[in-house]
C-alpha cells in the first residue's frame, strides 16, 4: 500500500478552503445626508427609523450609492461628496464576520482610521460632522457581502 505524503493533503486542504472563499469581497458604500427637516428618500424609509434613533436626524438623502467587488488585501478607494475618499481594505473573514480597514480622508487629512469587524452581510454607520455651519451631517453606511 502506498502511503500518501502530509504535504500532498496540506495543499489540498488549502485549496479546497480557498475555493469555497471568494477572490473578492462585494462592499457597498452610501452617503447619506442627515438632516433634521425635509424628505427622506424612499430606499432609506425602512431604516428611517433606526436611523432616527441612532443618530437624532430625522430626514435623510442619498447622496452617493457605490457597491463593487474588492480583492481581499488589496485597498480600494470609493469617492463621497466634498472633495473626500474612503479607503477600505478588506483583510480576512472570521466566523461570520469581514474583518476590514478602513480610512476616511479628506485631503491629507484622515477622518477616520480603523480596524472593523462587520456583520457578513451587517450595515456600519460613520457619521462626520466637519461643518459646524451645516444643518446635518454625512452618514456613511459601509456594507459587505462574501
Amino acid at each position: 500500500m502506498k502511503r500518501v505524503g502530509v504535504v500532498p493533503i496540506c495543499v489540498v486542504t488549502i485549496l479546497l478552503l480557498s475555493v469555497g472563499r471568494g477572490v473578492a469581497l462585494e462592499v457597498q458604500v452610501t452617503a447619506v445626508e442627515a438632516s433634521y427637516e425635509g424628505p427622506s428618500d424612499p430606499q432609506l424609509l425602512q431604516l428611517r427609523p433606526r436611523l432616527r434613533r441612532l443618530v437624532g436626524y430625522r430626514a435623510f438623502r442619498v447622496l452617493q450609492d457605490e457597491r463593487r467587488n474588492c480583492p481581499w488585501r488589496s485597498m480600494a478607494a470609493f469617492s463621497l461628496p466634498g472633495g473626500r475618499l474612503v479607503h477600505i481594505m478588506p483583510k480576512g473573514m472570521r466566523a461570520d464576520e469581514v474583518m476590514m480597514h478602513v480610512q476616511v480622508v479628506h485631503g491629507l487629512r484622515a477622518l477616520v482610521d480603523t480596524d472593523l469587524r462587520l456583520q457578513n452581510r451587517g450595515v456600519m454607520l460613520i457619521g462626520l460632522d466637519e461643518d459646524v455651519q451645516a444643518p446635518g451631517i454625512l452618514l456613511i453606511m459601509l456594507k459587505a457581502v462574501e
